[in-house]
């Protein structure tokens, strides 16, 4: 399913959406509470030719092969197994997708995916991401410890977490219960109109296969291409934006990495005629013990925030480790999505606000450090003597994740306070593409050399110079045209100011639709953080 160009995007400013900011206050003003621990772990046993059992061990494709699997309480149901995960499959603590068939459920599901979690040896950071976006009253996956149980020999304790289907749709109360979902495809969640066949996959569309994916492109290009001044309010009526907000906020407490790996959903409700974000594989988290390390190690987490926008730091360090490995192959991954939000002065700001609650109410010792000794509690009886555990980790989880919560709240706090602290100098004043000129203006109060930069027409190359020097005297400003830029712009795209010396080097950015003849955008001479078409 190949996503198709962008056409022109109504410029028309909007009014500012009013109706959403009582409602934001609200939500604001409603705690974020932890819901209820389970106070058992349930054991599904399933049964399965032990022939058919090893060619998963075998090959690693091996599609699904018949089981019978027992629930609680004795039921006993026909069902089908294979393998799930990408790297996963290579663990020797095997995740599993049961597949129950059309007639059989088992807590409103009819398929099951069962996450061995062996890469993360306390088993908690994961549970704790989906029990956060619970806590905030997000509609998504959640997860539940079992205990797993094959051909009669215990696997071990396994996280049994929501698929993103239909199932899902009904049980948390979507009013389309046919929605279109779709799934981003390897190496990419990048919500932009294209990908690049190098190294991306497609979207991949789960539910309604046979309709036109028209939904999908359209949603893209507003994404893309909405004009500055009316971002707020096209994603405050294009998608559940607080939901979104607040996903973005249970990725920063745990320290989620790796989203392009992820392969997370988007649902289109058609009721509403908007859009959920449906986050998956928190196992991505760069906090996890991982079985090869040694008790007393300190988790990671100095991820900066605004994860996997062009504002995060990290998005380079994975940048590096490819080109090192894949020379050329390569651009640097992130969401233009996430990065449109952080870039949006508005959006910020609620963002750093969700981000100070979160970090209040869900991740700071005084409030996680009851919830870890619970959940070890909780799990310390069934790891006990189950295989792949390293039970020196799990051991010392407790005293991992009170030491990393306390190291992630402290870390998070100095980059709110850096946010909140930030002021622009150099910045894109205005943009004329049909014209094809680019003005530049310094912001402070002392000159600054335009010297080694860079001007591009797409944010993921960043580092051919291309600016002229010159210097800029406080509140002077420069105009250059595309031809002196080396550049081509076009009248629906992105432009972004960079240092010329990093990937993720932004000085600041804009992505814009097509305009009116004789329109273009221009910063506010008086608020420059304000955009605006003249």
């Amino acid at each position: 399913m190949v996503i198709a160009g962008c056409g022109p995007i109504d410029s028309k400013e909007e009014p500012p959406a009013q109706e959403h900011e009582t409602q934001r206050s609200d939500a604001l003003a409603q705690p974020f509470q932890y819901p209820p621990l389970q106070t058992g772990l349930d054991e599904l046993r399933v049964e399965i030719d032990p022939a058919l059992l090893e060619l998963f061990y075998e090959d690693e494709d091996t599609p699904p092969q018949p089981i019978f699997i027992t629930f609680p309480g004795g039921r006993r149901v026909q069902a089908e197994m294979r393998l799930r995960g990408n790297s996963s499959r290579g663990w020797p603590k095997k995740s599993w997708r049961i597949d129950l068939g059309s007639s059989e459920q088992y807590k409103g599901r009819k398929k099951l995916n069962l996450l061995s979690e062996w890469r993360e040896q306390t088993m908690m950071l994961e549970k704790l991401a989906y029990d956060m976006l619970e806590a905030m009253n997000v509609p998504v996956s959640r997860a539940t410890y079992v205990r797993l149980v094959i051909n009669g020999e215990y696997q071990g304790v396994y996280l049994d977490t929501d698929r993103v289907d239909k199932s899902l749709l009904r049980n948390r109360g979507f009013q389309d219960l046919d929605a279109n979902i779709y799934r981003a495809g390897g190496k990419n969640g990048e919500m932009k109109t294209s990908f690049d066949k190098k190294y991306q996959r497609d979207w991949e569309k789960e539910t309604n296969e046979s309709l036109p994916n028209d939904d999908l492109v359209s949603f893209l290009k507003a994404l893309n291409h909405t004009p500055e001044p009316n971002l707020e309010a096209m994603l405050e009526q294009r998608i559940e934006l607080e939901h979104y907000l607040r996903v973005l906020v249970a990725e920063a407490l745990v320290t989620m990495g790796t989203n392009e790996d992820a392969r997370s959903y988007w649902i289109h409700d058609a009721v509403t005629d908007r859009w959920t974000y449906g986050p998956w594989d928190f196992n991505n988290t760069d906090a996890k013990y991982v079985p090869d390390s040694r008790p007393g190690k300190q988790a990671k987490y100095k991820h900066p925030l605004f994860n996997f926008s062009l504002f995060d730091g990290w998005v380079e360090e994975e940048w590096l480790d490819r080109e090192e490995d894949d020379p050329g192959r390569f651009k640097p991954i992130f969401s233009n999505l996430n990065t449109r939000i952080v870039n949006h002065p508005q959006l910020r700001d609620r963002l750093l606000a969700l981000y100070e609650k979160g970090i209040a109410e869900l991740l700071a010792p005084a409030v996680l450090a009851a919830r870890i000794d619970a959940m070890h509690a909780l799990l310390a009886p069934h790891m006990r003597g189950a295989p792949h555990v390293v039970q020196a980790l799990f051991d010392d989880s407790p005293r991992y994740l009170k030491e990393y919560s306390a190291n992630r709240t402290g870390f998070l706090r100095s980059e709110i306070a850096r946010w909140r602290a930030r002021k622009q100098q150099l910045v894109i004043q205005a943009v004329n593409a049909k014209e094809g000129w680019v003005e530049l203006r310094n912001l402070h109060t002392s000159s600054v050399s335009t010297k080694g930069l860079v001007l591009t027409t797409n944010l993921r190359t960043a580092k051919k110079k291309n600016v002229p020097t010159k210097t800029l005297a406080p509140g002077e400003t420069v105009r250059f045209t595309a031809k002196q830029l080396d550049l081509k712009l076009v009248e629906d795209g992105e432009l972004g100011l960079f240092d010329g010396k990093s990937v993720v080097g932004i000085i600041d950015l804009l992505f814009f639709g097509k305009l009116p003849s004789g329109r273009y955008y221009e910063r506010n001479r008086q608020t420059p953080s304000r955009w605006e078409i003249h």
